[in-house]
Formats: C-alpha cells, sequence, structure tokens
C-alpha cells in the first residue's frame, strides 16, 4: 500500500515544511523496498506520497490547470472506468489517472460525489488560495490515516510514526484510550493510545483552515429497515450475482493476484467466486499441518483450482519478531495476532496483491444469548457491552493501577454509549452490526493490513459498494447466524458446500432450523464440558484456532525475560497507570501455572514497544532489515 505522510502549517515557509516531509519519508521507508516518493510542498503545506508501484495509479499529485487544487490519492478505485462513462460530458476527452478523475468529479460535482466511489481509498486536496485542507476517508476507513493538531498545526499520515516524527512537543499516553486497547483489543472510536493522535473515522471529511477544524460525515452505514422484503431465493441469488461482480472488480489490473484463504466462509464465498479464466492464482493458508484452516483451505483450494500453499512452520515466531511487528502495527493491536511477517518475502515470490474476505459481516449477524432476548435499542445496548467487555473486566482490572481504573472506566462507558449516536437503526441486531462494522472493525480487521503496506496490496470484495448497498436491505431475520449468506455459498457453489467450515467443524447446512438446532446443541455442550476440562486440567479444544497462543508463549520465555521485563524496568509504562506487581503477578501465573493470559501479554508487549520506538524514540531493538537509521 503507498504510505501518505503531511503536515499542514500556516507559519512555515515551504523550506521547513519540505525539512519536515523529509524526514516523515524517511521514518517509512522500509530497507530493501524501492518505491516512488510523489511530494507536493507550498509555504504552509507540504505532502508526499511513498508509492511501491503495485497500484496503476499514475504520476501524483492531480492538479487543476491553474495550480490551487492539488490532490493525493493512497488506494484506488473498483469503479474508475463506470465514473469515466457516467460523467463523460464533464470529463476531457484524453484518459485521465484516478487521483485526476477524483479531483475534476470533486470540481464538477461537489465533494459529496465521493459517495460514488467504489474502493478503498484515503486522499487530501489542498487549497493553496486558501490554505484549506481536507483529509477523506472511505466508507469503512479500511486504508488508516492518522492526524494530530499540536501548536496551530496539523500532522497527517498512514502510519503514527511520520506524526511521531514530525510532532517535536512531548507526547504521552492517552489514558481513556490505553484503557479502551486493553478492553477491545484495539483502539476505540477516533482515538489511540497516544494523547491527540487520532485515526479518521469511516465516511468522513475533515477540513482544516485557519479559522479551525471542523468533520462531517458523507455517508452512513445503516440497515434500511423499510425496504421491501423478498423471498430466501432472491436474497441469495442477488448476493451471490453482486459478489461475483465484486469479485471480477477486484481482478483488474496487471499485477500478480492471489488470495490469503482460511477455512471459513469469507475468504471461501470470493475463492469461488474467482471466474476460471484467471486460474490458477496462489493461496495462502497459515497455520499448522493439523489445523482446520489448513486441512479445509487445501480441500478448497484443490476443488476450486488455486494454487495452495500451508505456510506452516512451527519454529519460534514472536519472539523473534515482535519488534517488527510492533513497528509496523504501531501498538495498535496485538503484535501476535499479526505474525505472518516472516511468510511475507515468500508470498511476495508470487503475489503482488492479495484477495480478502474482510468485512463479510456485512452478510450476516453474529448473535449470543442476550442479543437474542433483546427487545430494544437499550436493551441491545447493554447486552453488546456485556458480551465485548464482560468477559475482559476482571482480567483489564487487575493490571492497571486501581486509582486509575476507576478513574477512567466511566470515561470509558460513556464514550461506549456515545458510540451508538452513529447507529441509527433501532432493531437489536441491526443496531449490533452496525456498532461492529462502525467501531470494531476499523480498529483491528482494518489495521491488520497496515503490516502489508511496504509489500502488498489488499482488496475485499465483501466491501464492494454495490454489494453493500443490496445487503443493507436484507432485515434481521434472513441474516440471523449468516442465514442468507450461508445459503448463498450453498447453492451458489455446490463444489464447496461439503468441506467443513472452520468455525464449525461442519459442513454448510443451508436449511436452518437443522443447522441452528446443532449450533445450539455444540454450544451447550462447550458450555457443560468447560468446567470438567479445567477440572481435570484438560486442554480445550482448539476450535478455529491453528495455534493455542497460551502454550507459544510459554515456549518462548523470551519473551518475558527480553522483551517485557526490560521494557518494566526502562519504565516505558507509567505507575500512574500500570501496576507493575500485578503485572508480575500474570506473567508468573502465566509461564509457572500454565496461565491462559495470552491476549494481556501480546497487548502488554506491543504497547511497551510501541511507546519505546513512539515515544522515546529508542530503535535500537530493531533490526536493520525493518528500519535503518
Amino acid at each position: 500500500m503507498p504510505n501518505l505522510v503531511g503536515v499542514w502549517d500556516p507559519k512555515s515557509e515551504e523550506g521547513q515544511i519540505l525539512k519536515v516531509l523529509s524526514t516523515q519519508l524517511h521514518r517509512v521507508r522500509t530497507p530493501g523496498v524501492v518505491t516512488k516518493e510523489y511530494i507536493s510542498v507550498h509555504p504552509g503545506f507540504g505532502a508526499a506520497l511513498s508509492d511501491p508501484g503495485i497500484l496503476d495509479n499514475g504520476a501524483q499529485p492531480a492538479r487543476t490547470a491553474d495550480g490551487r487544487l492539488s490532490l493525493l490519492f493512497d488506494g484506488e478505485l473498483y469503479n474508475a472506468g463506470e465514473l469515466r462513462h457516467r460523467f463523460r460530458k464533464v470529463l476531457p476527452r484524453d484518459a485521465v489517472s484516478t487521483p485526476e478523475l477524483c479531483l475534476l468529479l470533486i470540481l464538477a460535482q461537489g465533494e459529496d460525489v465521493i459517495r460514488l466511489f467504489n474502493g478503498l481509498f484515503c486522499l487530501t486536496i489542498y487549497d493553496r488560495a486558501e490554505r484549506r485542507l481536507k483529509l477523506m476517508s472511505d466508507r469503512y476507513g479500511f486504508r488508516p490515516l492518522f492526524y494530530a493538531q499540536k501548536d496551530g498545526a496539523l500532522y497527517f499520515g498512514s502510519e503514527l510514526k511520520a506524526l511521531c516524527i514530525a510532532d517535536k512537543s512531548a507526547r504521552q499516553f492517552d489514558e481513556i484510550g490505553t484503557l479502551e486497547l486493553f478492553c477491545y483489543g484495539a483502539p476505540f472510536q477516533e482515538r489511540t493510545w497516544l494523547r491527540g493522535y487520532m485515526r479518521l473515522e469511516p465516511a468522513t471529511i475533515l477540513t482544516v483552515e485557519q479559522s479551525g477544524s471542523r468533520k462531517r460525515r458523507y455517508w452512513s452505514y445503516k440497515y434500511q429497515e423499510n425496504a421491501p422484503h423478498l423471498d430466501q431465493p432472491t436474497y441469495f441469488t442477488l448476493f451471490g450475482t453482486l459478489l461475483d461482480r465484486a469479485v471480477e472488480r477486484c481482478m483488474d489490473g496487471s499485477h500478480r493476484i492471489g488470495i490469503l484463504l482460511s477455512g471459513g466462509y469469507d475468504s471461501r464465498s470470493v475463492a469461488a467466486a474467482i471466474r476460471k479464466h484467471y486460474l490458477p492464482i496462489p493461496a495462502f493458508t497459515f497455520g499448522h499441518s493439523e489445523s482446520r484452516d489448513v486441512r479445509f483451505a487445501a480441500e478448497l483450494s484443490e476443488r476450486l483450482g488455486l494454487d495452495h500453499a500451508a505456510l506452516t512452520d512451527r519454529g519460534p515466531y514472536l519472539y523473534p519478531y515482535c519488534s517488527s511487528i510492533v513497528w509496523r502495527t504501531e501498538g495498535m493491536l496485538p503484535f501476535a495476532n499479526t505474525t505472518s511477517i516472516r511468510f511475507h518475502p515468500l508470498m511476495k515470490e508470487k503475489m503482488d496483491v492479495f484477495l480478502t474476505g474482510v468485512l463479510a459481516e456485512f452478510g450476516g449477524s453474529h448473535t449470543w444469548p442476550q442479543l437474542l432476548v433483546a427487545r430494544s435499542r437499550r436493551s441491545a445496548i447493554r447486552a453488546i457491552f456485556d458480551h465485548i467487555l464482560g468477559g475482559r473486566l476482571a482480567e483489564v482490572r487487575r493490571i492497571f493501577d486501581p486509582i486509575f481504573f476507576e478513574r477512567t472506566f466511566e470515561g470509558l462507558r460513556a464514550r461506549f454509549d456515545e458510540s451508538f449516536a452513529n447507529v441509527e437503526n433501532d432493531h437489536p441486531l441491526n443496531v449490533a452490526d452496525c456498532w461492529n462494522v462502525i467501531h470494531l472493525q476499523p480498529r483491528s480487521t482494518y489495521q491488520a493490513p497496515s503490516i502489508d503496506r511496504p509489500l502488498f496490496e489488499a482488496r475485499a470484495p465483501h466491501m464492494d459498494t454495490e454489494l453493500v448497498d443490496f445487503l443493507l436491505t436484507i432485515p434481521p431475520y434472513a441474516r440471523l447466524e449468516q442465514r442468507v449468506y450461508k445459503k448463498m455459498i450453498a447453492y451458489r457453489f455446490p463444489e464447496i458446500r461439503d468441506i467443513p467450515c472452520t468455525n464449525s467443524g461442519r459442513p454448510i447446512d443451508p436449511h436452518f432450523a437443522s443447522e441452528y438446532t446443532k449450533m445450539l446443541v455444540s454450544y451447550a455442550g462447550a458450555k457443560t464440558l468447560g468446567p470438567v476440562r479445567k477440572l481435570f486440567h484438560r486442554p480445550i479444544p482448539l476450535g478455529r484456532e491453528f495455534r493455542d497462543l497460551n502454550d507459544d508463549f510459554r515456549e518462548e520465555p523470551e519473551l518475558v525475560h527480553k522483551v517485557l521485563r526490560p521494557l518494566l524496568d526502562s519504565g516505558v509504562y507509567p505507575s500512574s497507570i500500570f501496576n507493575r506487581r500485578a503485572i508480575e503477578e500474570v506473567v508468573d501465573e502465566h509461564y509457572q501455572k500454565n496461565g491462559r493470559h495470552d491476549n494481556i501479554l501480546a497487548l502488554m508487549i506491543s504497547l511497551g514497544l510501541a511507546a519505546k520506538f513512539f515515544l522515546h524514540e529508542d530503535l535500537s531493538s530493531l533490526p536493520g532489515s525493518t528500519f535503518q537509521p
């Protein structure tokens, strides 16, 4: 993915701006990766794009004929050709690049034309005459774009490190952002763990000028509760047809395309929709050789004609790579969730663009008992809070200073309640699905592709605008436990219907009554056997997991001796926030008493290394292959 950096500072001369940009570009470079660097500099403003050349966007920035407006574009549009045809009367006859197309359409139709852009992108527009900057995100905020306003200036970039190196003021932990990181597993809403460092929210236009700044949303993610109800065959037939069109859009271009394939519904539906004349394409699956993902993905690949590779290296993979991973993911999620970095050179030999099943949540509701019995919006919100945070709070509370936790928890709870202001639906299942897509997905699932930024481009067919607009008309009863989604796969792709799904271990059953009965029996059995397994110290079945992270942490004690404890000793975890004695107790329980604290340990290491890199500018533990001073 291209890397966008920039600064808006009306007080600075052009030379000062260029110096800041040069520093930002150096900080985001990856050794051994060749990129083109496009730079736009004016008095008071500068932006640059480090482009590895995977996408065919051409030279940037796009400019108006008089040079007043300039645009930098990070990402791609799947419907650029359709837009050129639709607006051919207001566009020049000569072919225009995607960035030029975006600028011309915004000039001709107004900035709300961005609602018609089908793709994953973020962009900047600068008005030199007015000294006005606009930052725009796509519908889902898929591509990270961070910004920080400090002392009358605004710094922005695809990565936090581009802001940190430009911001010379003292940086601090964001207290509520830090608590949210541990409660949700990723920072929540617009906040990050760094005070004043924000992430541009989905479907948002941020305008910055000398009179101040303002944000507005240009599109709302909501289910159309008044849409006409159709029968089941119509829903799953249209779903399949639109998914086919979405995948076809994602196969465009001259670069090598592969797919990240698991045994779940999401990536298998994308793989099955790839038209035969594109095959074979490479498919990669992570996990040990006996995991469900690897076994089921291998079967899927054989049926569909994919060139499958199981990435099954079982050697040490946490300690050797944790610093490199955190340098890329910047403490925004547990480093242990993105360990694929060790396979990237191998994957790069076969592909430049990977397809992903990200955000197939549009196709179905994930439910739990408390949500099913909710009868109002308010009761749904309570059920979501209990489900997402209820099981984590005791462990999270333990590692924080008690005074800090009590002081900040009410703020966290208030922000949770406030987060539903952007959820415009009332049906409990619609409320839950909207909240998940708006607030949880952009902070975890979307952050993961940023680890592949130097080498790969990501495409997500399930986020296609045309497909999503249709899925938002499907009523809750048809989405319950992905009802329509499963029928679509079973009837449109019967050749893979009998291959079990990683989640359940069973073939796809399009008949809701029988499938749901089996699911409830399985759930009840797991709840009954759980205490028995714990009593007799029996291992918990892996289910869809391709590893037991708790055991993997224990097999690499260097994570404690060479990473976590040195970080604790260095003081990167403020005593006003964290309870060191409790952290030591958690470590002892995990390593000496077979505790299950992998998530807390991964978050502690991720945040500690991120603080070392971005608060204290200590890059001594980074290998030269990751960053060269």
